[in-house]
């Protein structure tokens, strides 16, 4: 297999995962479990409305009552399996989610590939290893593919309670029965491969309720982006009642806040930075983990007084490690502060490392507000690569010599030489 049907095989891959309507499948799910909050606040009525009936004397009152029993048993059935359905809505757009993050993860590392290719020899050796990886990569595709597909096979509603039947003209007849069996089998059906019809009818509940007009991204957030304003409970965007995360995307698998300016991480259960290299939370917890501002509670600083004035994308002002550390309230993260003489590796490998969360979670982001989601646009770090991938957000491309937007070149972050004469080498 040449390099080329490598590669397309893998982009025609990573383009299936992507097609999936993660945002979309979440309102559906919300729009079901809405029918089944008000299926059991009806059943809840009816019950109560059938033991009074019970209780008055009266002809005709106990033949009600029982109507209204059998009434009570369909609603809370329906209810149930509405319950069902939205739950089963909830995982696969979820998952959805966590693999439309991989593959763009994916897609990012093809890209660096492919960037890599041009400064490599063209012996066949090489043009063999760079096949191999890519093969490697599509292996990791295919298996996020085949697990999305396991997913939305298990979205298989379940069987409609049968409708109370009656003789009279204004009775319910065969006509409820058949409309709540065939809601369900529509969304089983749309989890198979276009997961995206299952949440066509209920897209209205995605944007604010009673929306007149198209919504639109109308705050600036502190890291430059610009974000809707309103409730999108399906959202993965903080809105502006979260202060100064504002613009940040949570990740769909680790849970934690993404700036999409800087693709530093947070973690908001506890209150630490994430480590860009290691993943893992380093640090005292910062003032959010006990006063929850940015988290519903009013704004406030980022572990330092100048809280998101220290970030001035694209790049990391200051120059070398000491710069990242401004964009972590000042402090250097563990695996770069002891990281002794691979310190430049290590540092570039986080700078890889974070211009990646940032392009993943602008990506997550534009996907959402085009599925109806929180309107976002990207801070102007991110933008020439909204729309693009990974060529057109600041990868190694055409002449360009650098190797991200959020980062200098490799010559500017590479440690200083040793002393050769004297003791500081003079």
């Amino acid at each position: 297999m040449s390099i080329a049907s490598a590669s397309a095989q893998f982009r025609e891959t990573i383009e299936t995962i992507k097609s999936a309507h993660e945002y979309e499948i979440r309102a559906a799910s919300g729009a079901w479990f809405t029918l089944a909050n008000a299926g059991v606040a009806e059943s809840t009525v009816l019950a109560s409305t059938a033991q009074e009936a019970a209780a008055e004397p009266g002809v005709g009152l106990r033949e009600l009552s029982e109507r209204l029993v059998q009434m009570t048993d369909f609603t809370s059935g329906t209810a149930a399996l509405a319950q069902q359905i939205s739950t089963q809505l909830q995982q696969a757009g979820d998952h959805t989610a966590r693999a439309v993050a991989e593959a763009l993860v994916l897609e990012s590392q093809f890209d660096e590939l492919m960037q890599q290719r041009q400064s490599l020899s063209t012996s066949a050796h090489a043009e063999q290893a760079m096949e191999g990886a890519i093969m490697a990569l599509t292996a990791r595709a295919q298996a996020v593919l085949t697990a999305l597909d396991q997913e939305y096979a298990n979205v298989i509603a379940g069987e409609a309670p049968t409708a109370p039947r009656s003789t009279g003209p204004g009775g319910p007849g065969a006509a409820p029965a058949a409309a709540g069996a065939g809601a369900p089998g529509g969304a089983a059906g749309a989890a198979g491969s276009a997961p995206a019809d299952a949440a066509g009818a209920p897209g209205a509940a995605a944007g604010p309720a009673g929306a007149a007009e198209a919504p639109v991204a109308d705050h600036q957030a502190p890291n430059g982006s610009a974000v809707g304003s309103g409730e999108y409970p399906h959202s993965s965007v903080m809105g502006p009642e979260q202060g100064d995360f504002a613009g940040w995307q949570r990740d769909p698998g680790t849970g934690y806040l993404v700036d999409p300016a800087t693709g530093r991480e947070f973690d908001p259960a506890t209150g630490r930075w994430i480590d860009p290299v290691t993943g893992k939370p380093f640090g005292e917890a910062t003032e959010y983990a006990a006063r929850l501002s940015g988290l519903g509670t009013g704004s406030g600083g980022l572990a330092s007084p100048g809280g998101l004035a220290l970030v001035a994308p694209p790049g990391v002002a200051g120059g070398g490690s000491g710069g990242l550390a401004g964009l972590y309230g000042g402090v250097l993260p563990p695996s770069i502060a002891h990281a002794g003489p691979a310190g430049g590796q290590v540092l570039s490998q986080a700078m890889r490392n974070m211009d990646r969360n940032a392009h993943v979670a602008t990506q997550m982001a534009m996907r959402e507000s085009a599925q109806g989601g929180r309107p976002f646009m990207p801070p102007p770090a991110m933008a020439g690569g909204a729309a693009g991938g990974g060529q057109g957000r600041g990868g190694r491309g055409a002449g360009n010599g650098r190797l991200t937007d959020l980062t200098e070149d490799p010559e500017v972050w590479a440690p200083r030489r040793s002393a050769t004469t004297g003791v500081l080498g003079e």
